[in-house]
């Protein structure tokens, strides 16, 4: 394995001078990640199979869940600066760590294409009230550049564009929530006293909400190693260094996330149809509302995309294929999503999201039990970019690693309500009993960052 296949420049550990986004940026590319129609779609789709306050009660778990694993697996990014590509090398071996990665980039490309056509189908109806013509094939195909070009000039980017989108989606989505109750004449207490089938699974919604995020908990040290450095970087303290990202969590997916999930809820309540756009079709009377909502649903999934879906994507692309770049890396993910069509899997978002917390959920726990239990949160950065390092195990695949994952991955479908604790905790016990034997011991951390 040649040196440059280790050391892409854009998998490098970020130094003082990549930390360039800020904690207000930060919240507001969370923020912009949140607001999205997938979720808002999942909200809808949970009615009537459960009544509308155990939704909440889903929705606030699956949260806590999400944001407990971001928090953990952010802390690598903080401290060493290091992507998740890079780091589970050190789980399944140099040339291994590709598999999980891909398996990561999958939900990243189909949720860039179904959120692409969204937009698409909404920008598509502002079309036909203006000049009466509209082709979602060709808007599909203009929406998934501005994206990829916006994507390739960095987070920076991204953070600039959610501090214009995010406060105007806040306020357009407030509005849209409120004709839904005045075209329906209903209240809140309406809506949360709506009469339920109740034959859905609680876990297996908290399973489906937290399928969306799991993704992003896999590739939170992608965002925190671009954090700005202060003094909280370097405490020894778990929370205080971690202090300035959970209240970034807190405020842009927890509250927005609820929020954004929760209007779902309403509109599938309100109107029978977990599709945003008939909802807004068929609750909006006034036509400037209406283009305003069909905006807003557009912009919505751009938020969402850049951050979310394709840059952690392009970053799995340039791990599998070295030499290439970033633009590349974006380029080819949104090319990937759009061919994917994961519009004709419209209606079964929540089984998809629950498949993908099965598949991911034990690579989350794989990576945890890695850092947190094995290495102690102690690691040599080197030594993920050494291809003669401690990694190469059995031909650069560590066989142990992917037993476990196996073996979590299936039971996870055998459990399928509770897909991902089975799939997260089978992984967190299996890898640590048996790369205990050979792990190899704390080293002296080595980041700019700790001495």
């Amino acid at each position: 394995m040649a040196v440059h296949e280790m050391n892409n420049p854009e998998l490098m550990p970020s130094t003082e001078k990549d930390r360039d986004i800020n904690i207000w940026d930060f919240t507001m590319l969370w923020a912009g990640m949140t607001i999205n129609m997938g979720a808002f779609t999942m909200g809808a789709q949970l009615y009537p199979g459960l009544s509308p306050w155990t939704i909440i009660g889903a929705i606030l778990v699956a949260y806590a869940i999400v944001t407990t694993i971001l928090i953990m697996a952010g802390d690598i990014g903080i401290r060493y600066g290091i992507p998740f590509t890079v780091y589970i090398r050190g789980c399944f071996g140099y040339k291994g760590a590709k598999i999980p990665a891909a398996f990561r980039a999958i939900p990243a490309c189909f949720w860039f294409g179904f959120q692409t056509w969204v937009a698409a189908v909404a920008i598509g109806k502002v079309l036909e009230m203006w000049v009466g013509y509209s082709n979602t094939t060709i808007l599909i195909l203009i929406f998934g550049v501005l994206q990829v070009v916006n994507a390739i000039y960095g987070m920076k980017a991204m953070a600039k564009f959610d501090w214009v989108a995010i406060p105007a989606l806040t306020i357009l989505i407030g509005l849209v929530t409120f004709w839904l109750l005045q075209t329906n004449n209903a209240t809140i207490s309406d809506v949360l006293a709506a009469p339920s089938l109740d034959n859905g699974s609680f876990w297996f919604a908290v399973m489906a909400i937290a399928g969306i995020w799991i993704t992003m908990g896999l590739n939170s040290p992608d965002l925190t190693r671009k954090l700005e450095t202060s003094r909280d970087h370097s405490s020894k303290n778990f929370f205080v260094r971690n202090r300035k990202p959970f209240i970034a969590q807190l405020s842009g997916l927890i509250i927005i996330g609820s929020g954004i999930l929760m209007v779902g809820m309403i509109g599938g309540i309100l109107t029978g149809t977990w599709d945003p756009i008939e909802i807004v079709l068929n609750s909006m009377s006034s036509p400037i509302v209406l283009i305003l909502s069909m905006l807003t649903i557009a912009f919505a999934q751009w938020s969402t995309n850049t951050v979310a879906n394709l840059m952690p994507s392009a970053l799995i692309l340039m791990n599998v294929f070295p030499r290439m770049t970033f633009a590349q890396g974006v380029s080819i993910s949104g090319i990937i999503g759009l061919l994917m069509m994961p519009w004709l899997f419209a209606d079964n978002l929540l089984w998809f999201s629950v498949i993908t917390s099965g598949l991911l959920g034990p690579v989350a726990g794989i990576m945890l039990a890695d850092f947190y239990l094995l290495r102690r949160g102690r690691i040599r950065v080197e030594d993920f970019y050494d291809p003669k390092g401690p990694f190469v195990y059995q031909n650069n695949y560590n066989l142990r690693a992917f037993l476990v994952y196996g073996v979590s991955f299936v039971c996870s479908l055998v459990f399928m309500d509770m897909a991902f604790f089975v799939g997260l905790v089978i992984s967190v016990v299996g890898y640590t009993l048996l790369m205990k034997p050979i792990a190899t011991p704390a080293a002296e951390p080595t980041s700019a960052t700790e001495s």
